[in-house]
């Protein structure tokens, strides 16, 4: 059944949860962000998808966001596949220390590495925020092309394996395809800090002063239970005391906080895109009547939150193209200024990109991105695109393909090859 939707009738959007622009920042305001983006369609198909939750366990540490004193922001433990999401401002008079802290609970444990995106403290929270994305999707890419190195006398893609992984979900992660992945094994009592990467050194942690926020996350592995602290405390404070002796702050308003399952998900476009000039196909993700936002449970209280975000959530985007036209994916921020990064793999070759690639960032809410160009020349191209909700920026966001504008975009692509300093460095043609 197609559903056609005029623009103007805007669902129910999410507004800012995490610190960002016009909310904490007061930097912008979103008329400021036009830089030649082309309005979204008037009207337009949603794709029929299929979604798979499978993926890492998830703890998020976002509350309380702005912190005015010393304590736990967050704690649980965990055992095997492990992501942190944490997300927090300095809110005091002087310079703090934000700490992640991981140890063995009875017995010895082998950490295992996999991706890792930490921004750097910036009192402009769409600068760290990005470039925890950046980092991590960069490093999502090199893993990737590991895999395919290792791999290339084989056909497909081998993360992910459609019915073959645990219970027929898949699994995106590392650990068991690339044999020399960091590691780091440690004894009872001893402990890592995971910004620092130091181990056992009582002063580890990331500096920040008034204002600046940190952001960013991680993924691991985990061979035998370890627990995880976040904290901010003073610069020369012992972390591994502190983090047995300190008390738990409690979140602030928004209860962005807790430990979840299933942390990626997988969206499957049942059916090739394939459209004629003037159509175009779209699908809206992390809505606020999304039913995929992650449940979980607030360890320090014991409490059921929901992850309205689902930041830390990396979402896989499966789609064909097909048809006689070229089809450009572009990329709208629906619920206002959006900054982020993402990654896409087609062909055997992967790109990472940043959303949006014009400008620091965007968020009118009718500006389209163009940050793909597939040209299928009647053939069926498979595509996934990878990305997770920034820190700082705000949801959903649309998935358009369209026709329409190709001339335009081709012509900037050009102008982009002549010159070095253009920002249209997004836009791939493949």
């Amino acid at each position: 059944m197609m559903n056609w939707f005029s623009f103007i009738k805007l669902p129910s959007r999410i507004a800012a949860v995490l610190a960002g622009i016009g909310v904490l920042g007061g930097v912008f305001s979103p008329g400021s962000a036009e830089a030649g983006y082309r309005k979204a369609p008037e009207k337009y198909q949603d794709v029929g998808v299929k979604v798979l939750q499978s993926g890492p366990t998830l703890l998020f540490s976002d509350s309380p966001e702005v912190v005015y004193e010393n304590g736990i922001l967050y704690k649980d433990i965990v055992e095997g596949e492990g992501r942190v999401f944490f997300h927090h401002v300095n809110g005091t008079r002087n310079t703090r220390k934000l700490a992640v802290l991981m140890r063995p609970v009875n017995q010895r444990t082998t950490i295992t590495w996999g991706c890792r995106g930490i921004g750097d403290p910036d009192k402009w929270y769409f600068v760290s925020a990005r470039k925890g994305q950046t980092r991590y999707f960069n490093e999502y890419k090199e893993l990737w092309k590991k895999v395919r190195k290792n791999e290339a006398k084989e056909k497909g893609d081998k993360r992910v394996k459609f019915g073959k992984g645990k219970k027929g979900l898949p699994d995106y992660s590392f650990y068991n395809l690339i044999p020399d992945l960091p590691l780091t094994p440690l004894a009872k009592g001893e402990y890592v800090e995971v910004l620092s990467q130091e181990r056992n050194k009582k002063q580890a942690g990331a500096s920040l002063k008034p204002e600046q926020l940190l952001t960013g996350m991680f993924d691991f592995h985990a061979s035998h239970p370890v627990e995880i602290t976040i904290m901010m405390c003073n610069p020369k404070e012992d972390v591994e005391r502190f983090s047995r002796e300190a008390a738990v702050l409690s979140m602030d308003e928004h209860p962005l906080r807790g430990t979840y399952q299933h942390a990626d998900l997988t969206y499957i476009v049942k059916k090739p895109i394939q459209i004629k000039r003037s159509q175009a196909k779209a699908l809206c993700m992390a809505d606020s009547e999304d039913r995929y936002f992650l449940m979980g449970t607030d360890r320090m209280t014991g409490k059921q939150t929901q992850n309205h975000g689902n930041y830390g959530v990396i979402y896989h985007v499966f789609y064909s193209v097909a048809g006689e036209h070229p089809i450009q994916l572009g990329i709208n921020p629906w619920g206002g200024e959006f900054h982020g990064a993402g990654m896409m793999i087609s062909e055997d070759k992967a790109e990472v990109i940043t959303i949006p690639g014009k400008s620091a960032f965007f968020g009118k809410g009718d500006e389209v991105d163009d940050v793909f160009l597939h040209s299928p020349n009647h053939k069926r191209k498979d595509v996934e695109f990878i990305w997770s909700p920034p820190g700082a920026s705000n949801l959903p966001i649309r998935a358009f393909w369209t026709v329409e504008g190709l001339e335009n975009s081709k012509k900037s692509q050009i102008l982009f090859l002549r010159n070095e300093n253009s920002p249209l460095q997004n836009l791939k043609i493949w």
